[in-house]
């Protein structure tokens, strides 16, 4: 976990997928105001 720069709350890291292109990334959420970031610099295809 690492803080927000918006709120200072707690982000947590969540894969985000999109279904449509098959792709997903990792993604920082915050917690408290849902501040979102990137964890990785390009989305990966979806393993089964």
């Amino acid at each position: 976990m690492r803080p927000c720069e918006k709120c200072q709350g707690s982000m947590v890291i969540e894969r985000a997928v999109d279904m449509e292109s098959g792709l997903a990334i990792l993604v920082y959420a915050c917690l408290n105001c849902g501040r979102r970031s990137t964890a990785q610099k390009e989305p990966q295809p979806v393993s089964l």
